[in-house]
């Protein structure tokens, strides 16, 4: 039942600061790495041989605002092992290009970007990263798994949801929701994580509802990412609804 935890992968945006920091907080709890992803656009400028190439002074720009970025996140997590890669170019591609070159690593976004859904899908398709969409909510903000961990579950899944949802719960020193479609045997996992209490609750309408319903104020909700699933159970629109971060794993 050892998980093993790659690089935590985060897209560095203008407007998302808390992103930076949840991604940072996921990573020091694991003990993993935090690799900053900083894409830009640029002007399309052609070398003395004809080859695309980027201006000095933007790549300057750039690696000046990476460096802000990484210095914010030393003062928060001061011994946190910290990488970046500045990218000229599209985020889409710059994420699938750290997440094909780890095993394993969970790619951190804001809520609302408008590649979520294409990358959810080239991330289930060509790589072993998880996808974890960051909108948090606010300190009054109520449900029924409120500072919960919340995980959506079929008797045919693998035990990847499982085993990330077990874990995250046992770092956030919380509880597990386990919502079931199906009959699911977790006894190995609440073996392996006696600490954690569990409760479960059967899913009576869509999956995507319950989950909906459960994820307000939650800690972190958790579903598979498996492309059959996907396409069930609306996991985007509820990475996209959700009342707190989700993980696609």
């Amino acid at each position: 039942m050892k998980q093993y935890y790659g690089p935590v992968v985060v897209l560095l945006e203008n407007d998302g600061q808390d992103t930076l920091e949840w991604a940072a907080a996921e990573a020091a709890a694991r003990g993993a790495e935090l690799r900053i992803v900083y894409a830009f656009r640029w002007p399309h400028l052609l070398d003395p041989l004809g080859e695309l190439t980027v201006e000095e002074r933007d790549l300057e720009a750039a690696d000046a605002v990476v460096d802000e970025a990484i210095e914010h996140v030393q003062t928060i997590f001061p011994s946190l092992r910290i990488s970046s890669t500045v990218f000229p170019g599209r985020p889409l591609t710059a994420l699938l290009n750290e997440a094909r070159e780890s095993t394993g690593a969970l790619v951190v976004i804001s809520r609302g970007r408008r590649f979520e859904r294409a990358l959810s899908r080239r991330l289930a398709r060509r790589t072993t990263a998880s996808l974890a969409v960051v909108g948090l909510t606010s300190d009054h903000t109520v449900g029924p798994s409120t500072g919960r961990v919340v995980v959506a579950v079929g008797g045919h899944d693998r035990p990847d949801a499982l085993g990330f949802a077990f874990g995250a719960a046992r770092r956030r020193g919380t509880g597990l929701t386990i919502l079931q479609t199906t009959p699911a045997d977790v006894t190995a996992w609440q073996t392996a994580y006696p600490e954690v209490d569990v409760r479960r609750s059967p899913v009576t309408g869509t999956v995507e509802s319950a989950v909906l319903a459960e994820s307000t104020a939650a800690a972190l909700t958790v579903l598979t990412a498996d492309r059959t699933w996907l396409q069930q159970t609306g996991s985007a629109t509820v990475a996209r609804l959700a009342g707190g971060p989700v993980v696609l794993v």
